[in-house]
């Protein structure tokens, strides 16, 4: 791995934080959707199996369509559409719009992930271990940051504060 393909190895690392930031999120959000909106524990449940059903199904199709026709912009559109999705539900109260923004959200997660690895793989080159553990380190920390900046932004902003999170995908 050269020093041109180590900044790129960080930069999907970034990506991939941003993208698990959501999926780590969540999580900790649903108190705030249980209070706020009277959601019941199994309303609240069903955002998390809406987030990753849909992530865990989808995410071998993008694998597939990975390896037939590689298309780097995959990944911006599924960072977009994984933080995007989470974005909305700061702004509404209906759990049809929050469920299927959370399913947009998931489907942005699937979207990145497949591209991403490819391109992180291809560019360790003989340093693959390094290159790896490097890209999934941000995933990781996504899920470990996620639900600390979810919680912080809604107490400090209101539900709408989900929002912000949306702001380092740009």
């Amino acid at each position: 791995m050269n020093h041109k393909n180590g900044r790129y190895i960080y930069l999907l690392s970034a990506g991939h934080l941003f993208t698990d930031i959501n999926q780590g999120a969540l999580p900790a959000i649903l108190p705030f959707f249980i209070a706020e909106y009277g959601f019941s524990y199994a309303t609240a449940a069903s955002l998390v199996f809406a987030l990753n059903l849909i992530s865990s199904i989808v995410q071998p199709l993008f694998g597939i369509m990975a390896d037939k026709f590689s298309k780097p912009w995959v990944m911006s559109a599924g960072l977009l559409c994984a933080s995007g999705g989470m974005a909305i539900t700061g702004f509404s109260s209906d759990y049809t719009l929050i469920f299927f923004a959370i399913m947009l959200s998931g489907l942005g997660i699937a979207a990145f992930h497949p591209e991403a690895v490819r391109y992180a793989n291809k560019l360790s080159g003989q340093k693959k271990g390094t290159g790896m553990s490097i890209f999934s380190f941000g995933g990781n920390l996504g899920f470990a940051f996620g639900p600390i900046a979810a919680s912080g932004l809604i107490l400090a902003f209101g539900l709408p504060g989900i929002s912000l999170l949306f702001l380092p995908t740009l």
